[in-house]
C-alpha cells in the first residue's frame, strides 16, 4: 500500500535524520570473546543496542538523558559481558527502570546484571512465565522478575518524553507488550514483527492472531514512527502494513489449499507461498510458515509441554542423571501424560550451558542424541556440546562434535567459524 505524499515526506524526513545521527555508532564488545554490541543514536536520548547472533540479531533500546538510564530488553546471559560494556558507554551508570517485551532468555537475562535496583516493567504474565516451565532451568534471580506489571496499558514519563507499554499479547507469544517512544517517534514493536519476516509462534502464541493484532499496532502508531523489531532489520509504518498484507494473504492462501484437500506437504511441494519469498528470513522459512499456518487453521497445534516441572524437581533433588531417568521412564511408560518434543533435553542442555554448568549440561545434550538421534535439531545439540566440551578442556571431543554439527548444517557461518577456530589452535 503506497503513503499519501506527506506520509512519504515525513518518513523521509525521519530517516534522513536517523542517517545522520547513524555516523555516530559505537561498537561495545567485551574481552571474553563474546559478540560485540553495537550502540547506534536513533535521537536526542534514544540509542538502539544490538548484538549480532550469527544467524540473527537482537535489539534493545535506551533512553539516556537527565532522568538517567532506561532499558527495553536486556538481551542474553550469553551476551551479559559485552552487554553491561555497551550500557557503560552511554555514560550514565546502571539503568534506572528495565521494561521488557515478553518474557524469553534473550530479552529479559541481562536483567540480574543490575541487580535488585532498577525497576522492572513487563506484562502481567511475566512474574510466573519465569517461574514455571522450561524456566525453572535458568533459575533467573529475583533481580530479574518485574516489579511492576499490566495487562492494558502504562505510560512511564523519563528523560522529557512519555513511554508508552501497551499490551500485545496472543501472536509470538501471550505477554508481549510495544514500548513507544512518543517524542522521539519509535516504537520498539517486541516480536510482533521479527525483522519483518514470517512470524516466530511460541507455543502460548498464535499465528492466527497476528494479522489483528498488527493492524492494531498500525492504528495506534502515527506515519513517521522508526520501527526496531525485536530481531533483525528495523522498519516504516508502511513496511507494517506490507507485513500486515502479506500475513492476511498467506493465512488465505494455506486456508483455500486445505479447503481444497491439500496437506501441508502438497502446498509446500506446490511453493504457494513463492510470491512472498522475501519473508523468508533467519528465524522462520516459507515451508514453516505453511506448517505453522496449517496447525493453526486447523487447530491442530501442540499443547504446552508440562514435562519440565517434574524433570526440574527430579533434577534438584538428584542431579542430571535423575532427571533423565525420570524422562526415559515417562518417555517409555506414560508416552500419552506428556506431550514430549524432541527439544527437550536439548532445551535444558542449552539453559544449563548458558549458565556455564557444563557438566550438567553434557549429560542432558548427550541423553538427547540418544533419544532423538534423527532430530532436525541434531546439529544444534552437537553444537552445543563442542561448545562445552572446549570449556571443559576437550579439545579432541570438541573437534568431533563441532565437525559432525558442520555436516549436519554446513550453511551455518556460526558452526564453521567456531570449527575453524578449533581447529587453528595448536
Amino acid at each position: 500500500m503506497a503513503a499519501n505524499e506527506q506520509t512519504e515526506s515525513i518518513v523521509r524526513i525521519h530517516f534522513i535524520l536517523l542517517l545522520v545521527l547513524a555516523a555516530s555508532v559505537a561498537a561495545a564488545g567485551a574481552d571474553d570473546g563474546s559478540p560485540a554490541i553495537k550502540v547506534t543514536r536513533l535521537g536526542e536520548t534514544l540509542h538502539q543496542l544490538t548484538t549480532d547472533q550469527g544467524a540473527y540479531t537482537t535489539n534493545s533500546l535506551a533512553s539516556v538523558g537527565a532522568d538517567g538510564l532506561l532499558l527495553v530488553d536486556t538481551q542474553s546471559r550469553e551476551d551479559s559481558a559485552a552487554f553491561r560494556k555497551a550500557v557503560a558507554s552511554l555514560g550514565k551508570g546502571d539503568p534506572k527502570i528495565i521494561i521488557n517485551t515478553h518474557r524469553h532468555v534473550e530479552h529479559v537475562g541481562g536483567n540480574e546484571l543490575f541487580g535488585e535496583a532498577p525497576i522492572v516493567i513487563a506484562h502481567a504474565l511475566v512474574r510466573s512465565k519465569l517461574r514455571s516451565g522450561s524456566f525453572l532451568f535458568d533459575e533467573f534471580p529475583n533481580a530479574t522478575l518485574p516489579d511492576i506489571t499490566f495487562t492494558d496499558s502504562i505510560s512511564v514519563f523519563f528523560n522529557g518524553e512519555e513511554i508508552r507499554l501497551i499490551a500485545m499479547p496472543g501472536s509470538h507469544d501471550d505477554n508481549e507488550i510495544i514500548v513507544h517512544f512518543t517524542k522521539s517517534k519509535t516504537v520498539h514493536l517486541s516480536s510482533l514483527a521479527n525483522g519483518f519476516n514470517f512470524p516466530s509462534v511460541d507455543a502460548d502464541g498464535d499465528a492466527l492472531r497476528f494479522e489483528e493484532l498488527v493492524s492494531k499496532a498500525i492504528e495506534l502508531l502515527p506515519p513517521d514512527v522508526l520501527i526496531v523489531s525485536g530481531h533483525n532489520r528495523n522498519g516504516t509504518i508502511e513496511d507494517l502494513r506490507a507485513y500486515r498484507d502479506m500475513l492476511a494473504a498467506t493465512t488465505a492462501t494455506v486456508r483455500n489449499g486445505l479447503a481444497a484437500g491439500k496437506d501441508a506437504d502438497t502446498m509446500k511441494a506446490e511453493k504457494v507461498l513463492d510470491a512472498w519469498s522475501g519473508y523468508a528470513g533467519s528465524y522462520v522459512s516459507a515451508d514453516e510458515w505453511i506448517d505453522t499456518l496449517a496447525a493453526g487453521l486447523r487447530g491442530t497445534a501442540p499443547p504446552r509441554s508440562k514435562i519440565f516441572d517434574p524433570l526440574y524437581e527430579a533434577y534438584s533433588e538428584g542431579g542430571a542423571d535423575a532427571a533423565i531417568a525420570l524422562y526415559r521412564t515417562l518417555r517409555r511408560e506414560q508416552p500419552g501424560e506428556y506431550p514430549l518434543e524432541d527439544t527437550d533435553l536439548l532445551a535444558i542442555g542449552d539453559k544449563l550451558l548458558a549458565r556455564e554448568l557444563f557438566e550438567p549440561a553434557l549429560r542432558f545434550l548427550e541423553a538427547s542424541l540418544v533419544e532423538y538421534p534423527d532430530s532436525a535439531y541434531a546439529y544444534y545439540t552437537n553444537y552445543n556440546l563442542a561448545i562445552a566440551h572446549d570449556r571443559l578442556g576437550h579439545r579432541e571431543e570438541a573437534l568431533r562434535y563441532c565437525r559432525t554439527a558442520a555436516e549436519q548444517s554446513p550453511d551455518s557461518p556460526q558452526i564453521a567459524a567456531f570449527l575453524q577456530e578449533l581447529e587453528s589452535r595448536p
